[in-house]
Protein backbone atom coordinates (compact mmCIF):
# COMPACT_ATOMS: atom_id res chain seq x y z
CA UNK A 1 0.00 0.00 0.00
CA UNK A 2 2.76 2.39 1.00
CA UNK A 3 4.79 1.78 -2.18
CA UNK A 4 1.73 1.88 -4.44
CA UNK A 5 0.60 5.20 -3.01
CA UNK A 6 4.00 6.89 -3.44
CA UNK A 7 4.29 5.69 -7.04
CA UNK A 8 0.79 6.93 -7.80
CA UNK A 9 1.57 10.37 -6.35
CA UNK A 10 4.86 10.63 -8.24
CA UNK A 11 3.24 9.46 -11.49
CA UNK A 12 0.45 12.02 -11.20
CA UNK A 13 2.70 14.96 -10.37
CA UNK A 14 5.29 14.12 -13.03
CA UNK A 15 2.66 14.26 -15.79
CA UNK A 16 0.50 17.28 -15.18
CA UNK A 17 -0.55 19.30 -18.20
CA UNK A 18 0.96 18.73 -21.64
CA UNK A 19 4.53 17.89 -20.61
CA UNK A 20 6.07 15.05 -18.66
CA UNK A 21 8.55 16.61 -16.24
CA UNK A 22 12.08 15.49 -15.34
CA UNK A 23 13.61 15.57 -11.88
CA UNK A 24 17.40 15.90 -11.81
CA UNK A 25 19.16 15.24 -8.51
CA UNK A 26 22.53 16.72 -7.64
CA UNK A 27 25.15 15.42 -5.21
CA UNK A 28 28.63 16.58 -4.24
CA UNK A 29 30.57 14.56 -1.66
CA UNK A 30 29.82 11.06 -0.38
CA UNK A 31 31.96 9.28 2.19
CA UNK A 32 32.22 7.43 5.48
CA UNK A 33 34.05 9.81 7.81
CA UNK A 34 33.84 13.46 6.77
CA UNK A 35 30.08 14.13 6.51
CA UNK A 36 30.02 15.93 9.87
CA UNK A 37 32.73 18.31 8.60
CA UNK A 38 31.13 19.13 5.26
CA UNK A 39 27.50 20.29 4.93
CA UNK A 40 27.43 19.31 1.24
CA UNK A 41 28.35 15.70 1.94
CA UNK A 42 26.25 12.71 2.96
CA UNK A 43 27.26 9.38 4.42
CA UNK A 44 27.85 6.63 1.88
CA UNK A 45 25.25 4.36 3.51
CA UNK A 46 22.53 7.00 3.08
CA UNK A 47 23.54 7.63 -0.52
CA UNK A 48 23.33 3.89 -1.24
CA UNK A 49 19.86 3.80 0.32
CA UNK A 50 18.70 6.77 -1.73
CA UNK A 51 19.78 5.07 -4.96
CA UNK A 52 17.80 1.98 -3.94
CA UNK A 53 14.76 4.14 -3.18
CA UNK A 54 15.08 5.89 -6.54
CA UNK A 55 15.30 2.56 -8.33
CA UNK A 56 12.23 1.35 -6.47
CA UNK A 57 9.91 4.31 -7.13
CA UNK A 58 11.29 6.18 -10.16
CA UNK A 59 12.62 5.62 -13.65
CA UNK A 60 16.31 6.54 -13.52
CA UNK A 61 17.64 7.57 -16.92
CA UNK A 62 21.06 8.68 -18.22
CA UNK A 63 21.08 12.45 -18.58
CA UNK A 64 21.52 12.59 -22.41
CA UNK A 65 18.66 10.13 -22.97
CA UNK A 66 16.37 11.87 -20.49
CA UNK A 67 16.94 15.29 -22.07
CA UNK A 68 16.34 13.91 -25.55
CA UNK A 69 13.09 12.26 -24.45
CA UNK A 70 11.93 15.37 -22.61
CA UNK A 71 12.52 17.48 -25.71
CA UNK A 72 10.24 15.09 -27.63
CA UNK A 73 7.74 14.87 -24.75
CA UNK A 74 8.34 11.12 -24.64
CA UNK A 75 9.58 10.80 -21.06
CA UNK A 76 8.19 7.94 -19.00
CA UNK A 77 6.41 8.98 -15.79
CA UNK A 78 8.54 9.45 -12.66
CA UNK A 79 11.67 10.16 -14.72
CA UNK A 80 14.80 11.17 -12.80
CA UNK A 81 18.50 11.71 -13.49
CA UNK A 82 21.42 11.70 -11.07
CA UNK A 83 24.26 14.23 -11.30
CA UNK A 84 27.41 14.70 -9.22
CA UNK A 85 29.40 17.94 -9.16
CA UNK A 86 33.08 18.82 -8.62
CA UNK A 87 35.01 15.59 -9.23
CA UNK A 88 36.48 14.44 -5.93
CA UNK A 89 37.71 10.87 -5.62
CA UNK A 90 34.69 9.77 -3.62
CA UNK A 91 32.87 10.19 -6.94
CA UNK A 92 34.76 7.06 -7.99
CA UNK A 93 35.32 5.22 -4.70
CA UNK A 94 31.75 5.48 -3.39
CA UNK A 95 29.37 6.97 -5.94
CA UNK A 96 30.51 5.21 -9.11
CA UNK A 97 30.84 1.84 -7.35
CA UNK A 98 27.36 2.19 -5.84
CA UNK A 99 25.82 3.17 -9.17
CA UNK A 100 27.40 0.16 -10.86
CA UNK A 101 25.96 -2.21 -8.24
CA UNK A 102 22.50 -0.75 -8.81
CA UNK A 103 22.90 -0.62 -12.64
CA UNK A 104 22.38 3.14 -12.68
CA UNK A 105 23.97 5.71 -15.00
CA UNK A 106 24.76 9.24 -13.77
CA UNK A 107 26.44 12.43 -14.98
CA UNK A 108 29.66 13.70 -13.35
CA UNK A 109 30.51 17.41 -13.72
CA UNK A 110 34.22 17.95 -13.11
CA UNK A 111 36.25 21.07 -12.28
CA UNK A 112 39.47 20.14 -13.99
CA UNK A 113 41.97 22.06 -11.84
CA UNK A 114 41.62 19.26 -9.32
CA UNK A 115 43.31 16.88 -11.73
CA UNK A 116 46.62 18.72 -11.37
CA UNK A 117 46.24 20.11 -7.82
CA UNK A 118 44.64 17.10 -6.12
CA UNK A 119 41.58 19.13 -5.16
CA UNK A 120 39.87 22.51 -5.42
CA UNK A 121 40.13 25.70 -3.35
CA UNK A 122 37.48 24.61 -0.82
CA UNK A 123 39.43 21.44 -0.09
CA UNK A 124 42.51 23.59 0.56
CA UNK A 125 40.59 25.37 3.32
CA UNK A 126 39.17 22.09 4.66
CA UNK A 127 42.55 20.37 4.83
CA UNK A 128 44.34 23.35 6.37
CA UNK A 129 41.80 23.88 9.16
CA UNK A 130 41.32 20.23 10.13
CA UNK A 131 45.05 19.47 10.00
CA UNK A 132 46.19 22.60 11.84
CA UNK A 133 48.23 21.78 15.00
CA UNK A 134 46.20 21.80 18.23
CA UNK A 135 48.26 24.67 19.63
CA UNK A 136 46.87 26.99 16.94
CA UNK A 137 43.65 28.35 18.45
CA UNK A 138 42.62 31.02 15.94
CA UNK A 139 43.23 32.47 12.51
CA UNK A 140 43.52 36.15 11.62
CA UNK A 141 42.25 36.68 8.08
CA UNK A 142 42.31 40.32 6.98
CA UNK A 143 41.86 41.48 10.57
CA UNK A 144 38.96 39.13 11.28
CA UNK A 145 39.53 36.38 13.85
CA UNK A 146 38.30 32.82 13.44
CA UNK A 147 38.21 30.34 16.33
CA UNK A 148 39.68 26.87 15.65
CA UNK A 149 40.24 25.93 19.32
CA UNK A 150 38.19 22.71 19.16
CA UNK A 151 36.48 20.43 16.66
CA UNK A 152 33.11 22.22 16.65
CA UNK A 153 34.79 25.62 16.17
CA UNK A 154 36.82 24.19 13.28
CA UNK A 155 33.65 22.93 11.60
CA UNK A 156 32.06 26.35 12.03
CA UNK A 157 35.14 28.26 10.85
CA UNK A 158 35.64 25.99 7.87
CA UNK A 159 32.06 26.60 6.77
CA UNK A 160 32.24 30.36 7.40
CA UNK A 161 35.53 30.85 5.56
CA UNK A 162 34.34 28.75 2.63
CA UNK A 163 31.15 30.77 2.29
CA UNK A 164 32.94 34.12 2.62
CA UNK A 165 35.71 33.18 0.21
CA UNK A 166 33.42 31.59 -2.39
CA UNK A 167 32.22 34.91 -3.80
CA UNK A 168 35.65 36.47 -4.21
CA UNK A 169 37.27 36.70 -7.66
CA UNK A 170 39.83 33.95 -8.24
CA UNK A 171 42.90 36.05 -7.41
CA UNK A 172 41.46 37.31 -4.12
CA UNK A 173 40.22 33.83 -3.26
CA UNK A 174 43.70 32.38 -3.73
CA UNK A 175 45.17 35.08 -1.51
CA UNK A 176 42.87 34.02 1.35
CA UNK A 177 43.64 30.34 0.80
CA UNK A 178 47.38 31.06 0.87
CA UNK A 179 46.97 33.02 4.13
CA UNK A 180 45.07 30.15 5.77
CA UNK A 181 47.78 27.72 4.68
CA UNK A 182 50.50 30.01 5.99
CA UNK A 183 48.91 30.44 9.42
CA UNK A 184 48.12 26.75 9.88
CA UNK A 185 51.40 25.52 8.46
CA UNK A 186 49.52 23.07 6.22
CA UNK A 187 51.01 23.84 2.82
CA UNK A 188 49.59 21.15 0.53
CA UNK A 189 46.51 18.99 0.42
CA UNK A 190 46.72 15.26 -0.35
CA UNK A 191 45.53 14.15 -3.76
CA UNK A 192 41.84 13.53 -3.21
CA UNK A 193 40.57 14.08 -6.75
CA UNK A 194 39.58 11.89 -9.65
CA UNK A 195 42.38 10.81 -11.95
CA UNK A 196 42.25 10.87 -15.73
CA UNK A 197 42.24 7.06 -15.69
CA UNK A 198 39.22 6.96 -13.38
CA UNK A 199 37.36 9.48 -15.54
CA UNK A 200 38.01 7.33 -18.61
CA UNK A 201 36.83 4.21 -16.78
CA UNK A 202 33.63 5.94 -15.67
CA UNK A 203 33.00 7.20 -19.19
CA UNK A 204 33.57 3.76 -20.68
CA UNK A 205 31.11 2.32 -18.15
CA UNK A 206 28.37 4.59 -19.52
CA UNK A 207 28.61 7.54 -17.16
CA UNK A 208 28.22 11.01 -18.67
CA UNK A 209 31.21 13.31 -18.16
CA UNK A 210 30.43 17.01 -18.06
CA UNK A 211 32.35 20.26 -17.55
CA UNK A 212 32.17 22.39 -14.40
CA UNK A 213 34.78 25.11 -15.21
CA UNK A 214 38.48 24.72 -14.49
CA UNK A 215 38.89 26.21 -11.00
CA UNK A 216 35.26 26.56 -9.88
CA UNK A 217 34.85 30.36 -9.87
CA UNK A 218 31.61 32.23 -9.35
CA UNK A 219 31.25 33.31 -12.97
CA UNK A 220 29.54 36.65 -12.31
CA UNK A 221 32.55 37.71 -10.20
CA UNK A 222 35.02 37.27 -13.06
CA UNK A 223 35.74 39.32 -16.16
CA UNK A 224 34.08 37.88 -19.24
CA UNK A 225 37.36 36.66 -20.74
CA UNK A 226 38.26 34.82 -17.52
CA UNK A 227 34.81 33.25 -17.30
CA UNK A 228 34.93 32.13 -20.93
CA UNK A 229 38.41 30.62 -20.53
CA UNK A 230 37.32 28.79 -17.36
CA UNK A 231 34.40 27.17 -19.17
CA UNK A 232 36.40 26.38 -22.30
CA UNK A 233 39.42 24.98 -20.45
CA UNK A 234 37.41 22.41 -18.53
CA UNK A 235 35.71 21.29 -21.74
CA UNK A 236 39.00 20.96 -23.60
CA UNK A 237 40.79 19.03 -20.83
CA UNK A 238 37.94 16.56 -20.42
CA UNK A 239 37.59 16.03 -24.16
CA UNK A 240 41.28 15.18 -24.30
CA UNK A 241 40.75 12.59 -21.55
CA UNK A 242 37.72 10.77 -22.93
CA UNK A 243 38.38 11.57 -26.64
CA UNK A 244 34.70 12.43 -27.06
CA UNK A 245 32.79 15.72 -27.12
CA UNK A 246 31.77 17.14 -23.74
CA UNK A 247 28.15 18.11 -24.34
CA UNK A 248 26.93 19.19 -20.89
CA UNK A 249 27.95 21.88 -18.42
CA UNK A 250 27.06 22.68 -14.80
CA UNK A 251 27.47 26.22 -13.47
CA UNK A 252 29.56 26.47 -10.27
CA UNK A 253 27.29 27.20 -7.32
CA UNK A 254 24.63 27.47 -9.98
CA UNK A 255 22.06 30.11 -9.00
CA UNK A 256 20.79 32.11 -11.98
CA UNK A 257 21.53 35.85 -11.68
CA UNK A 258 23.40 35.25 -8.41
CA UNK A 259 26.21 33.03 -9.74
CA UNK A 260 25.80 33.20 -13.52
CA UNK A 261 23.72 35.24 -15.94
CA UNK A 262 22.81 35.50 -19.61
CA UNK A 263 26.40 36.32 -20.60
CA UNK A 264 27.51 32.92 -19.37
CA UNK A 265 24.57 31.14 -20.99
CA UNK A 266 25.71 32.69 -24.27
CA UNK A 267 29.29 31.52 -23.63
CA UNK A 268 28.16 27.96 -22.94
CA UNK A 269 26.03 27.88 -26.07
CA UNK A 270 28.82 29.36 -28.21
CA UNK A 271 31.22 26.64 -27.05
CA UNK A 272 28.93 23.95 -28.41
CA UNK A 273 27.40 22.54 -25.25
CA UNK A 274 23.99 20.95 -25.75
CA UNK A 275 22.65 21.94 -22.33
CA UNK A 276 23.68 23.40 -18.98
CA UNK A 277 22.49 22.74 -15.45
CA UNK A 278 21.94 25.08 -12.51
CA UNK A 279 21.26 24.44 -8.84
CA UNK A 280 18.01 26.40 -8.76
CA UNK A 281 15.31 24.15 -7.38
CA UNK A 282 12.67 22.74 -9.66
CA UNK A 283 12.04 20.24 -12.42
CA UNK A 284 12.48 20.39 -16.19
CA UNK A 285 9.21 20.95 -18.06
CA UNK A 286 10.35 22.51 -21.36
CA UNK A 287 13.76 21.50 -22.70
CA UNK A 288 13.88 23.98 -25.57
CA UNK A 289 13.07 26.91 -23.31
CA UNK A 290 15.19 25.88 -20.31
CA UNK A 291 18.06 23.84 -21.72
CA UNK A 292 20.82 26.27 -20.68
CA UNK A 293 19.53 26.79 -17.13
CA UNK A 294 18.06 23.43 -16.20
CA UNK A 295 16.96 23.18 -12.57
CA UNK A 296 17.98 20.44 -10.14
CA UNK A 297 16.82 19.33 -6.71
CA UNK A 298 17.85 16.78 -4.10
CA UNK A 299 15.83 16.10 -0.94
CA UNK A 300 18.06 15.49 2.08
CA UNK A 301 15.55 13.49 4.10
CA UNK A 302 16.88 10.36 5.77
CA UNK A 303 13.70 8.29 5.64
CA UNK A 304 12.28 6.56 2.59
CA UNK A 305 8.81 8.11 2.83
CA UNK A 306 9.97 11.72 3.25
CA UNK A 307 12.70 11.43 0.61
CA UNK A 308 10.37 10.02 -2.03
CA UNK A 309 7.44 12.31 -1.21
CA UNK A 310 9.58 15.47 -1.29
CA UNK A 311 11.13 14.48 -4.62
CA UNK A 312 7.67 13.69 -6.04
CA UNK A 313 6.44 17.12 -4.89
CA UNK A 314 9.33 18.74 -6.80
CA UNK A 315 7.70 17.77 -10.11
CA UNK A 316 5.20 20.54 -9.36
CA UNK A 317 8.00 23.15 -9.43
CA UNK A 318 9.29 24.25 -12.82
Amino acid sequence: MFSWLLRKIATHWSHEGKQTKLNILTYHRVGEHFSEKNPKSIHWALFALQIKWLNKYFNILPLPIALELQAKNELPPRAVCITIDDGYRDSYDYIFKTLQRENVKAAFFISTQGLSKGGLWDEDIYVAIFNAPEEIKQLNIDGKFFDISNFDRRVETRYQLTEETKYLPLKQRQKIVDEIRSQTGVALQPNNFLSAEQIREMHQAGMTIGAHTHSHPILVKEDDNVAFDEIKQSKTILEDIITQPIDYFAYPNGKFKQDYDQRHIDMVESLGFKAALSTDWGSLADYQKERFKIKRFTPWDKTEFKFILRLAMNYRKS
